[in-house]
């Protein structure tokens, strides 16, 4: 593979010399003739290493280095710098602008070749560490995700809930403009005699009404609305910016996208399910001081849901309940 090298010379000869020298060894070469010039070339051709002249007009060597090393897509470049200084706070101020190795001039070619040789190799292994990063990234980003999805539902799981609840509960803040902004509505959702189900028809048909379920709350869900498995038939969906009576009527909304169509299990042959669904209304409602005394726990919240799925279980299933969990609720 060969390796592309740029040039950044304000001298016409000396990029000459240092082109020909480099392409006899077999290297791709560009050239610039200053600074500014030099950072736009960088960018259009991504060098594995660059050969920059110290003192240059409208961007010297050491201001080129700074903006290579700070440019994500040029970090892993190899700097060297043309030099005549020797003087070693001049040295300093070139390895602290991120230069890997220096060339004094009047430049040997044999030594040129050899550090060029050296940069590349360096560059290579760079390049190839910073990839190895990423892909680690990546893969660790990926692991995370896996570790916060249910995988038969492809929902948000119950981990990502326990995440979530607190987070949101804290991001409540007064809004002039948006009466309901301080309102959070947490339902927990569950089907209706589920055990049944399985007992009945077995564990695959079980499996199927889950995913059916999981993806019409998903489709009927409000905008702002998250859902997960919270664990076996048990789904939960938190609603940030509704009050009380938007939130009944979303809960029946997401209720009777279940309830309304039965599931089909083949093309002769259909289930109907029904969900309960508990709501629990939160307002947090800032003290003067800026403390949080009155600030509605994930706990209490899922609590007071829970309750509130209960009371409607008790009274015949299928239906919506919703309690507050505010400590502090105004009126709704």
């Amino acid at each position: 593979m060969v390796e592309t090298i740029l040039i950044v010379d304000d001298d016409p000869t000396a990029r000459l010399v240092l082109k020909k020298a480099l392409e006899n060894a077999g290297h791709e070469v560009f050239v610039a003739g200053n600074g500014k010039e030099g950072l736009e070339r960088a960018r259009e051709v991504h060098p594995a290493l660059i050969i920059c002249d110290w003192m240059m007009p409208k961007m010297n060597g050491i201001e080129l280095c700074r903006q290579v090393k700070s440019d994500p897509e040029l970090e892993t470049t190899f700097f060297i710098l043309l030099t005549s200084r020797e003087r070693v706070n001049d040295r300093i101020e070139g390895l602290d602008s991120g230069a890997d190795e220096f060339l004094c001039k009047p430049i040997e070619v044999q030594e040129l070749r050899a550090r060029v040789r050296a940069g590349l190799r360096l560059s290579s292994l760079t390049r190839q560490l910073k990839e190895a990063n990423q892909k680690l990234l990546v893969r660790n980003q990926l692991l995370e995700s896996l570790s916060l999805t249910d995988p038969l539902t492809g929902m948000l799981n119950r981990r990502a809930f326990d995440r979530s609840l607190p987070h949101l509960l804290q991001q409540f803040h007064p809004e002039p403009h948006h009466e309901n902004a301080r309102y959070l509505c947490l339902f927990v959702l569950d089907i209706d005699r589920f055990k049944l189900v399985n007992d009945t028809y077995g564990h695959l048909v079980g499996d199927r009404v889950l995913k059916v379920v999981a993806e019409r709350l998903q489709e009927s869900g409000h905008p702002n609305s998250s859902f997960y498995r919270y664990g076996g038939e048990e789904f939960t969906c938190i609603t940030p910016g509704i009050n009380r009576t938007t939130a009944l009527l979303y809960g029946e909304h997401l209720r009777r996208a279940i309830a309304d169509f039965p599931v089909e299990l083949s093309q002769e042959k259909t289930l109907s399910v029904t969900i309960s669904i508990g709501g629990a209304m939160t307002l947090r409602s800032p003290v003067p001081d800026g403390s949080d005394t009155n600030l509605v726990t994930a706990q209490r919240c899922v609590h007071q849901a829970d309750r509130a799925l209960y009371q409607a279980k008790k009274e015949g299933r299928n239906c919506v309940r919703i309690s507050e969990a505010g400590m502090m609720l105004e009126d709704l």
